[in-house]
């Protein structure tokens, strides 16, 4: 703890000199906006000599509110690596420059990188703004790569964690677009192919300047930087609308299901409640995070004793990071004697009840609150760390300025509040729990 302790105040030493007097971001940094709505913000931090180019849409299989239409967010992260009339071969380009690239998507985001030499900063500025820009495909290369994920698809379908995934989803969500996982749902994956004309419309809904922020980190020139983005990026013509998202509305009661697994598996229990959106401010909304840390983490009670003490459990996860909406969080465990399921859940939920009636021990509190800060610090050690850390900011602000106001506000996290917050979300009324097994057991 010496050490971590150490280098964490060492960041916060070095951002009070370059200029970031308060708050727990270390680091200077500039931002960038255009009249467009594109937002750039280049932060200084990282080895010497390298930068990251971080490329956040704020897009993901949340905004894909069209029936048969799920997917498309997650077809356009391998869309943008086509090319263009400008820069044909993506692939080639970046590899000569001796770059890490790739991308991702997720619920709420589709995310672009690269990682390369500071020295090409004026090529990747160039390159990235124009596949954004100008991304261009024809028909027969839209349904090469519409195979390829259907491929993908049939890859993972038998993956025990998607295959409890979606059943989960399926199960505790009604109307929000949160229902299907980031591929999609399986016929419209079968279906991509004949899409050609729709994913171009996507493409030019979604990747509009006021919906993409870009950050850059490492080591680099802010006027040089600055420079560039304006030149490159001030012409991308605004024209985002955001899509009409349909709320899911209230549960009313437990929902549970016993789920086959086709394939080898101990049993798994997936026990799921709705919580509330991501926020920075919201006492109730950071409490929530925390109160996953303290009741189920692994410094809790029922941690040492299902894990630790008895084994009978083989792990036991707490997922409780917010989204952009109101979504799930979870406690997930896989049970070492399929005859012990019906008792390890009352082991959770009696942990459920003390959450609820109990106040958290200030010491463990503190403990966590600290943890989860200094884990924050220690994660920005190089540049693609620091772009990656400011990705959830990005997507639910749309800036990375709250990250300082997210800390002052777990910092202001009482005991009272994590039992207020588990008994305002771990209440029964909104409980999904989905039991895995294998097929054919009992």
């Amino acid at each position: 703890m010496r050490v971590l302790t150490t280098f964490a105040l060492a960041l916060v030493c070095a951002g009070s000199l370059a200029g970031q007097s308060e708050g727990i971001f270390p680091f200077d940094y500039r931002l960038v906006e255009l009249d467009n709505g594109f937002k750039a913000y280049l932060i200084k931090a990282g080895a010497p000599g390298q930068i990251a180019y971080v490329s956040i849409v704020r897009t993901g299989s949340r905004d894909e509110v069209e029936a048969g239409k799920s997917g498309f967010a997650h077809f356009f992260e391998h869309m943008m690596f086509r090319g263009t009339d400008k820069y044909p071969n993506y692939d080639l380009i970046t590899s000569q420059m001796g770059a890490s690239r790739n991308a991702f998507t997720g619920n709420d985001l589709t995310v672009y990188y690269l990682v390369a030499s500071s020295e090409y900063l004026e090529q990747i500025v160039d390159l990235e703004s124009d596949r954004f820009r100008n991304l261009n495909y024809d028909e027969p290369g839209f349904r090469t790569e519409a195979g390829a994920i259907l491929g993908e698809y049939m890859q993972g379908a038998l993956s025990p964690g998607r295959w409890l995934d979606e059943r989960v989803r399926s199960l505790a969500y009604d109307r929000h677009t949160y229902g299907h996982t980031t591929i999609g749902y399986e016929a419209d994956v079968r279906a991509m192919p004949e899409g050609y004309d729709y994913s171009l419309s996507f493409y030019r809904r979604f990747y509009r300047p006021e919906n993409v922020v870009l950050v850059l980190s490492g080591d680099f020139d802010y006027d040089e930087a600055e420079q560039l983005i304006r030149q490159h990026y001030d012409a991308w013509e605004a024209g985002y609308v955001p899509p009409n998202i349909t709320a899911e509305p209230r549960q009313r009661g437990t929902r549970r299901q016993t789920v086959r697994y086709p394939g080898r598996t101990l049993p798994v229990l997936s026990i799921n409640y709705k919580a509330p959106a991501w926020s920075d401010t919201n006492k109730m909304a950071v409490a929530t995070e925390v109160l996953g840390e303290v009741a189920f983490g692994p410094n809790s009670a029922i941690y040492r004793k299902l894990v630790i003490d008895e084994q009978r459990v083989q792990y036991l996860g707490a997922g409780f990071g917010l989204a952009r909406d109101p979504a799930l969080v979870s406690i997930s465990t896989m049970v070492v004697n399929p005859d012990d399921v019906e008792a390890v859940e009352r082991e959770i939920q009696d942990a459920v009840e003390q959450a609820r009636e109990t106040l958290v021990d200030e010491r463990m509190l503190n403990d966590t609150k600290s943890a989860m800060k200094y884990g924050f610090l220690m994660g920005l050690e190089t540049a693609q760390n620091v772009g990656f850390a400011m990705i959830s900011y990005v997507i639910n602000t749309g800036g990375i300025e709250a990250v300082d106001e997210y800390y002052r506000t777990l910092d202001s996290i009482t005991p009272e509040d994590i039992r207020e917050a588990a008994r305002t979300y771990l209440i029964d009324s909104s409980k999904t729990v989905v039991l895995m097994v294998q097929e054919g057991g009992e």
